[in-house]
């Protein structure tokens, strides 16, 4: 097994857990504020059109962690649908419709079209996080670690990419790095200026 091939089994084992900071932390706080509904419905449809890429060009190291990907995104939005009392048209569409156009593009489209679509819902969702970190009042439910770990694995998909001479990853993995790079100097900037929780003590209170 070349060195190469390894990489992409390694790159898909974090790839593949990369969602589960913010599952766990969703758990752990209780609250989804500041988590982006966007981002996680199309990383959704994401998830279902790169599966079907890496079936398409024979690549099992990006279709397994591409299902997981699904798998993360739809318990997110289950956990969404819950804390913010979502009704399911407004929850689920989006990210099917988007896997299905993806599927198509892939079928019928030359080769790297598949990359500059998939950078489009990768993109945009990722940009509703950052609206959110920028807008939000409360970031709670959002996971830094997931944030750190979403920039680590573009860089890790893009030197596989360039590696292995596929296009749509290079591209994409390029393009969603940057935005996630932004996300994270939003997300250290607003952890920073968070406002510490002082604890008010009774004058009379014996300490």
């Amino acid at each position: 097994m070349g060195l190469v091939v390894v990489w992409g089994w390694i790159c898909a084992l974090v790839g593949m857990f990369g969602s589960l900071p913010q599952v766990a932390r969703l758990l752990r706080a209780g609250t989804s504020s500041g988590v982006s509904l966007l981002m996680w419905q199309l990383l959704l449809g994401a998830g279902i059109g790169w599966t079907a890429h890496g079936i398409n060009v024979g690549h099992p190291n990006i279709i397994v962690p591409n299902v997981m990907g699904a798998v993360f995104a739809a318990c997110v939005l289950v956990m969404l649908q819950r804390d913010r009392r979502l009704p399911t048209v407004k929850v689920w569409p989006w990210g099917l419709v988007v896997g299905v156009i993806m599927i198509g593009v892939e079928l019928v489209a030359p080769p790297g079209w598949f990359g500059v679509l998939a950078v489009v819902p990768a993109a945009v969702g990722m940009i509703g996080q950052t609206r959110d970190l920028i807008r939000a009042p409360d970031i709670t439910g959002l996971s830094g670690g997931y944030i750190i770990i979403a920039v680590v694995i573009q860089v890790m998909w893009l030197s596989w990419g360039a590696a292995v001479g596929d296009l749509s990853t290079q591209i994409c993995s390029t393009a969603i790095g940057l935005i996630g790079v932004v996300n994270l100097a939003l997300w250290l900037t607003r952890i920073k200026n968070a406002e510490p929780v002082v604890a008010i003590v009774p004058e009379d209170a014996v300490v």
